[in-house]
């Protein structure tokens, strides 16, 4: 009893913090293999970014079933605990030369909260700055180049309302014989000239929000991630840069729903005056709770262009295809039916069916309008702590996410809002994640992929510039297939709260070592 009184308690302090968290960080990992243990009643796996709320309500809830945690587990959740603490303990200002800071670095086992650059308490006000720096030596066969990473970010809170801040300033080396650009540039502007040392890029993430008991409303630049794959969603994945975009959610026992509406960037290059192509994007998911163990949810989805807002879409709760239908069937309009089941203690399931255009008279036949994406996995967290294996098959229909438009396929900025691999694909991947302990993560992952030649597979392409209308298509995937296969290998070391090392590894592309601090 004391415990529930004392989660319950804690969870009412937390309930300011709806401030987004990003997406890439370990403890996702750790709350997701609590879960499917059973230490946590999740709501949360399937839409991502986690906020601070979030992630200290499931941190209290494993701890509230700390008598069936090993030692090694109660060492990794104090981790995560101290690290996302904000209930800070000293009034007014504390600066980074502050008595409470150096003692919390010199002397690591006292700390309660992790340090930051900034921190301010002040009547139910906080806000804290936090400032990083990564720096990293690349090498690709014979050739190396430096890539550093620039990050502040300024958050707080009063009352209802949560906001968040930052700028990510990325920079690498100029080195004509490694030209490719890291991962983490996906559009924008590049400031790219001769007598600059530097290749340099950056991008903004923000939220501002307002929690209501009986929702949420805010305004973001965020990543936007919906499906139950831990990294390969075919709904929305991290494929793109963070969308602006306006997000209202609501929840009640067993059922959860959310909205968004976004601007997506033009698929061309972008003209320097008003004159780019509006470009927006507009979905809602719900999801219920069948079970304790069983998940059910259904998503829409509509892209659509040249005007500023279609009222009819700003409406969270209108059926979005019929809307669309109504409107002239003018738009691009997509679905997508998920699950996730835990059929056994530390073993789950998930799938989703992904689908852009049907006929179901043609449902099981080869015609080319069928397209869509099939997908489905399970992971496998040991009790002991070992490594947990995910295995997934994803499947996806040539012409997927493209339209008969090109200005309205499920794309921003050229990039496929949802599956990496585009369509006209078949991949095979496993995956692995070890928190070994409380210091040390890994995390590996083999990719098979088998694309087929056929002008379905770019999504930019018109279908309408298909041959013929009522074409059958042979086999699932079409044309001259090629198969690829990848390898990749991710090790991060965390020092103490404040530094960490990682290294990486891309077969035939990138070796990576670094080492950030994070105050």
């Amino acid at each position: 009893m004391k415990k529930i009184l004392y989660l319950l308690f804690s969870i009412s302090i937390l309930l300011g913090q709806n401030i987004l968290f990003r997406v890439d960080h370990p403890v996702y990992q750790f709350l997701e293999r609590q879960e499917s243990l059973g230490n946590i009643n999740s709501e949360y796996w399937s839409t991502r970014p986690y906020t601070l709320t979030q992630i200290n309500n499931m941190l209290l809830e494993v701890e509230s079933r700390s008598s069936d945690l090993s030692t090694n587990d109660i060492q990794i959740l104090k981790r995560f605990q101290i690290e996302f603490n904000r209930n800070f303990s000293h009034e007014g200002i504390t600066f980074p030369w502050s008595k409470s800071n150096l003692t919390s670095l010199r002397k690591p086992s006292s700390q309660i909260i992790k340090p930051y650059f900034i921190t301010y308490n002040q009547s139910g006000t906080k806000g804290w700055i936090n400032w990083s720096e990564t720096f990293r030596i690349q090498r690709q066969g014979s050739d190396s180049r430096g890539y550093h990473t620039d990050y502040l970010g300024i958050s707080g809170e009063t009352g209802s309302i949560a906001f968040t801040t930052q700028y990510t300033f990325h920079r690498v080396t100029r080195n004509n014989a490694f030209d490719q650009l890291p991962d983490s540039y996906k559009e924008g502007y590049i400031l790219n000239r001769d007598y600059i040392k530097w290749i340099n890029w950056g991008y903004p993430t923000s939220s501002l929000t307002y929690t209501h008991p009986d929702f949420t409303l805010g305004i973001h630049r965020q990543p936007i991630y919906w499906g139950y794959s831990p990294s390969n969603s075919p709904i929305f994945s991290d494929n793109v840069n963070p969308l602006p975009h306006v997000q209202w959610t609501t929840e009640t026992n067993h059922l959860r729903f959310k909205f968004i509406h976004a601007r997506l960037s033009p698929n061309s290059a972008s003209i320097a005056d008003t004159l780019n192509i509006r470009r927006n994007l507009s979905a809602h998911r719900v999801e219920f709770d069948i079970s304790p163990k069983f998940e059910f949810a259904f998503s829409e989805m509509v892209i659509y262009a040249y005007r500023d807002f279609e009222l009819g879409y700003l409406n969270p709760v209108n059926f979005l295809f019929a809307e669309e239908q109504a409107s002239g069937d003018l738009d691009n309009k997509l679905m997508a039916i998920d699950f996730k089941w835990r059929p056994l203690s530390g073993f789950t399931t998930y799938g989703t069916w992904f689908f852009d255009e049907l006929d179901f008279w043609k449902l099981f036949s080869g015609w080319w309008g069928n397209k869509f994406v099939f997908q489905l996995g399970g992971i496998y967290y040991p009790v002991a702590n070992l490594p947990s294996i995910n295995v997934e098959f994803t499947a996806t229909r040539p012409w997927t996410y493209s339209h008969s438009n090109p200005v309205n396929s499920y794309t921003s900025g050229g990039r496929i809002l949802g599956l990496k691999d585009g369509p006209n694909t078949r991949a095979l991947r496993v995956r692995s994640e070890w928190q070994i302990n409380q210091k040390l993560y890994l995390r590996g992952e083999f990719t098979q992929i088998i694309r087929g030649d056929d002008p379905g597979s770019e999504v930019l392409n018109s279908y309408s510039e298909r041959e013929t209308e009522d074409g059958e298509d042979t086999s699932f995937i079409v044309g001259e297939l090629e198969t690829m296969n990848a390898s990749s290998l991710l090790i991060n070391y965390y020092i103490n709260s404040t530094t960490s090392v990682l290294f990486s590894w891309e077969q035939d592309k990138v070796l990576q070592l670094g080492i950030k601090f994070d105050w």
